[in-house]
């Protein structure tokens, strides 16, 4: 009987941190008056002198060109769901600072219908925006944090890899290797017409 009662207490407690939380937030922000203007979905609350905004981005891409990539073995075609979760601080109605989350997961394949061996490509990275100008989406100073691209094959392993911390002021510190060169391509080629 006691597990009960401390079971519905629990419950009831919770239930009341639950229903505080919309109240204790502040008024909603409507996202047009503010610049420049947070992504369409963005719910924005004021929080002291401070409009704080909540983005999410969902891109889900289904065999596309990749059109940056050059193989000899032919057009690589992607296949990823790519989720970007963010925070946009404005002041005075002005983006001054903005954090990024995130996390994709996908493929490439030489078939416009991603048939055939693929190779597993993963991006799970953040960055912050600090604006020098605030409002001015081009004085933007980045900072990138985490695992930015990697390309992995079965019984190959890594082929791509860019990873570390990369600072405005400073070079990327991490590990930086990418397909450019014709070792690197005749690796992926091999990976997807295995």
């Amino acid at each position: 009987m006691r597990k009960v009662i401390w079971i519905v207490i629990a419950v009831a407690a919770f239930t009341i941190v639950l229903a505080a939380g919309p109240a204790a937030a502040g008024p909603v922000v409507d996202p047009s008056t503010l610049q420049p203007e947070p992504p369409t979905g963005a719910v924005c609350r004021a929080n002291g002198p401070w409009t704080i905004c909540q983005t999410t981005f969902l891109v889900d891409v289904v065999n596309e060109p990749v059109v940056f990539l050059d193989l000899p073995c032919g057009t690589v075609y992607e296949t990823i769901v790519d989720l970007r979760e963010g925070i946009r601080w404005y002041l005075d109605g002005k983006l001054v600072k903005r954090f990024v989350r995130q996390n994709a997961e996908g493929a490439w394949s030489l078939s416009p219908t991603g048939a055939g061996p693929t190779v597993k490509i993963s991006l799970h990275v953040s960055w912050r925006d600090e604006y020098a100008v605030p409002g001015d989406e081009s004085s933007a100073l980045t900072t990138f944090h985490g695992s930015g691209f990697t390309v992995s094959a079965p019984g190959v392993g890594v082929l791509a890899h860019i990873a570390g911390l990369e600072r405005p002021d400073s070079p990327h510190r991490g590990v930086f290797w990418i397909i450019d060169d014709e070792e690197s391509a005749a690796k992926l080629c091999s990976a997807l017409t295995a």
